[in-house]
Parts: structure tokens; C-alpha cells; sequence
């Protein structure tokens, strides 16, 4: 994973960006979120019909009864038992029932937004090797599409992030492109080997495991596809710290084959190294 950023300088951005930050916090958060602020509207509103009065059926300085009034109000229920009876009252009911939609619309709006969303489901194998293939240094991992279906035309991006000094003398953080043996899968649906050749014009060229963690190399693995099930195009991103990369090891085999010509995978030795 990424490195922890300490960001100085920037001030909160507050409500300005609320909408991203709803999308972006986990989903049982948001509905936690969501809930609480329906039951805090609702107590609020119960507590002018408890101050103002008007609610016809309701016991004389029940707080109880003004909440769940608040709440049928909030609702557009309406069951008739507790019902405004004065202007004031009904001017309040008014404004709760137009808050309410509104709610409601909003509430309904971001939920299926966060749960339409596009999202791949792609495995990443928790490290990623350097061993020779074929006489030549190569960079590997893993990746496995976790859906029972296929991304069309699946392609794969890596870069790498190094701390460089420039002859000047400054700091730079240099983020390089890696050449891939296969960058593209035209139907991605079981596992992909994506490899990197460490030759002469490869920036790990000459790298060992002490000059990785020196440099504070970093892998920004990129997968992006088309989902035949959504029809969309989908993204996900996996990080290799200098930490997460193994010198001299390969990948077990995690395919079977029949004597029938089918195949199986299987996916709870996808991590598994042997040296």
C-alpha cells in the first residue's frame, strides 16, 4: 500500500465537498450516517410539536406522542389518530412533510449510486517476485478476476515510484513506466501472470533488495476492463511497497488440468511461493 502522506498546508475542505466524501466512506457508515440523521430530524421536529402544541389526539405535554407524530409526519403516514389541529402546528407538519421528501429522494439517491457502482473484483497476489524466466531477471505477480464472468479487452499498467537525487542536488520522487510482456487480456476471466523483463532499458536494471527499500521504490499496478455483466468499464488499483517484493522465488502452480482437457484453478494456493 501507499506510503502515509502527511498533507501541511491544506485546510478542511468541509461541506464543500461533501458528496465525495459520502461516496467514499464505507457503506455501513453511510447508511449509520443516514439513519441517525433521520432519527435527529425526526426528534427535532417532535420537539416544536412539543413546545408549539396543536396535535390533535395526543396527551397533554407528551413528549412521546410528539415524537411519533414527528415520525408519521416524516413518513407521510398519516394514521389518523395524531393529527395537527391548529395553523401553527399544520405550517410545521408542512415543512416536516416537504423535508421529509426531500430526505427520502436524497437518501434513495446516494445509496443507489454507492451501490450501482461499477466495481471490479480482481485478487492481487500479496507479493510480487523477481526470479529468471527464461535466462532474464523478470518481475511477476498475480491476478485473478474473482467474478464468474470475463472483463473484455482487461488492460494492465505498472509504474513504479523512486527516490531520485538529481545532479543539482534535489530530491526527486521520479515515477517510471514498466514495459510488460502482456499488457492486454482480450477476455480476462481466470488468472494473469503480469510480467516484467528486467533488461538493460528497464529502470530495476541493477536493483537488489537493499536498493529498493534505499529508494523507497513503490509498484502502482492498474487493471482496467470492460465487465460483460455490467457493461461498463471497470478500474482497480493494487500497490507493491519494496517490502512486498521477494528476490529468488516463484509462484506454485495453481492449474490442474484433466485428462479430459478441462481445467481447474485452484485459488487457495494464489499466494504461495516456493524458492
Amino acid at each position: 500500500m501507499l506510503r502515509r502522506i502527511e498533507r501541511r498546508g491544506l485546510g478542511r475542505v468541509g461541506f464543500s465537498d461533501l458528496f465525495h466524501a459520502l461516496m467514499t466512506m464505507r457503506l455501513a457508515a453511510l447508511v449509520g450516517l443516514l439513519a441517525l440523521g433521520i432519527v435527529a430530524m425526526n426528534f427535532l421536529f417532535g420537539t416544536i410539536y412539543w413546545l408549539t402544541g396543536g396535535i390533535g389526539g395526543a396527551r397533554p405535554g407528551s413528549y412521546g406522542d410528539a415524537v411519533f407524530f414527528s415520525v408519521q409526519t416524516f413518513s407521510t403516514t398519516g394514521y389518523g389518530v395524531l393529527y395537527p389541529k391548529t395553523i401553527l402546528a399544520n405550517s410545521v407538519a408542512s415543512v416536516e412533510i416537504i423535508t421529509g421528501l426531500l430526505s427520502t429522494a436524497l437518501a434513495t439517491g446516494l445509496l443507489f449510486a454507492r451501490l450501482s457502482r461499477p466495481q471490479a473484483r480482481v485478487m492481487f497476489s500479496k507479493i510480487a517476485v523477481i526470479h529468471p524466466v527464461n535466462g532474464v531477471p523478470t518481475l511477476m505477480f498475480r491476478a485473478a478476476n474473482r467474478r464468474r464472468n470475463a472483463l473484455t479487452n482487461a488492460e494492465m499498467t505498472v509504474a513504479m515510484t523512486r527516490d531520485e537525487i538529481d545532479p543539482e542536488g534535489n530530491n526527486l520522487r521520479r515515477l517510471l513506466d514498466l514495459t510488460l510482456v502482456r499488457d492486454r487480456s482480450p477476455a480476462f476471466a481466470l488468472s494473469w501472470s503480469v510480467m516484467h523483463r528486467i533488461t538493460e532499458s528497464s529502470p530495476l536494471y541493477g536493483l537488489d533488495a537493499e536498493a529498493l527499500a534505499r529508494e523507497h521504490c513503490v509498484f502502482i499496478c492498474v487493471l482496467t476492463g470492460l465487465d460483460d455483466t455490467l457493461l461498463s468499464t471497470v478500474a482497480t488499483r493494487h500497490i507493491y511497497n519494496f517490502t512486498d517484493i521477494k528476490f529468488g522465488a516463484r509462484f506454485v502452480d495453481i492449474f490442474d488440468r484433466a485428462a479430459d482437457g478441462s481445467f481447474a484453478i485452484d485459488y487457495t494456493r494464489f499466494h504461495d511461493l516456493e524458492e
